[in-house]
């Protein structure tokens, strides 16, 4: 290494298992307007108070804080992360900053027929809409709401604006495991990446066990065996620090992502910190409380305390849920995916 990669090296946000952080996911709200059984409470739901949901002007003063640690790609999650009023315009401060390299979106798509020009316009340029089945029964059981076709047609108006966009399939044993088939022939007939998500224990619903986890390995047999090969991609543009693992069709039409956290952990190679709606500061999705940004925010703390604070906080990143999974101590709801972000 030499001296200007020596100078440069201290401003990154690097844990204890020499894991640089390069990604934020940020949480514009807890609220959302479906009730995902892999996500959401069914009942008793407590939302965070206005007053304690972060303004968009601490949302970019802390980003901009975390572009110095050397944060370059910013995700807006939520909740719902559409619900949230006037999300353009934070879209449009984030963008300002000048280290920030490219502004993504998590979403289940509800509302994005009508609001994405306004995201495309802001500086969007790639979607991540979740979907979960394709008959509007199963879709009312699973999220708690009808209106398939409301997020279909979501999922055709990015794609014709140009935006990139992946669709996140949560997988669940008998309740969408049957439908895997037609995922694969929705990846190639709309020619976006489809990931193929284990269901892990974020659940609000507490239902999560091992059982009701369907794994990379029979999901790729389920497809060759039923429909047609298919193969690892092989792409200079692939990092090893993304979730997905990603295959191509034999056929070269198409490509389907995994995204294996119970049976294949990616902790090794994790690059993703989180700051919540209400100001906290997550090292991962297993941080149980994480650590208080907003307190500091508004009490007058100056960049550099906020920096020592965060670094501070990244040396106590866990392993992740690699060391959960070796310690047997998975169980349902060990934290609320609503209040996280993806």
């Amino acid at each position: 290494m030499n001296n200007l990669e020596q100078d440069f090296s201290q401003f990154l946000l690097r844990d204890n298992f020499d894991r640089v952080a390069r990604k934020l996911r940020i949480s514009v709200t807890d609220k959302c307007n479906m009730k995902c059984i892999y996500c959401m409470p069914q009942h008793n739901i407590k939302w965070f108070e206005d007053k304690e949901i972060l303004s968009f002007q601490e949302i970019v003063r802390i980003t901009s804080i975390f572009a110095d640690l050397g944060i370059n790609k910013i995700r807006i999650t939520g909740g719902e992360p559409l619900l949230r009023p006037y999300l353009e315009n934070l879209i449009t401060d984030l963008k300002k900053i000048s280290k920030i390299k490219t502004i993504s979106m998590t979403t289940n798509g509800m509302l994005l027929e009508e609001k994405i020009d306004q995201l495309s316009s802001a500086g969007i340029t790639s979607l991540n809409i979740s979907l979960d089945t394709f008959s509007e029964e199963r879709f009312k059981t699973l999220n708690g709401i009808a209106n398939l076709n409301r997020v279909i047609k979501g999922i055709q108006k990015a794609r014709d604006l140009g935006l990139k966009i992946k669709i996140n399939t949560v997988v669940i044993r008998n309740w969408n495991d049957d439908e895997i088939i037609n995922f694969a022939k929705f990846a190639r007939d709309y020619n976006v990446l489809l990931r193929f998500i284990e269901f892990m224990p974020l659940d609000g619903t507490g239902i999560w066990n091992n059982d009701l986890v369907v794994s990379k390995n029979e999901i790729i047999n389920k497809i060759s065996s039923n429909f047609m090969d298919i193969f690892p991609l092989k792409d200079s543009n692939y990092h090893c620090s993304d979730p997905e693992t990603i295959y191509n069709f034999a056929d070269g039409k198409g490509e389907i992502g995994f995204i294996s956290s119970i049976t294949e952990p990616f902790c090794n190679n994790c690059d993703r910190v989180r700051l919540t709606s209400d100001g906290k500061f997550l090292t991962c999705l297993f941080d149980q409380k994480g650590y208080d940004l907003k307190s500091l925010i508004r009490s007058g703390k100056t960049d550099k305390d906020i920096i020592d604070y965060i670094r501070m906080c990244q040396k106590k990143k866990p392993e992740g849920i690699v060391e959960l999974i070796r310690l047997n101590a998975l169980k349902p709801t060990l934290n609320l995916m609503h209040t996280i972000g993806g």
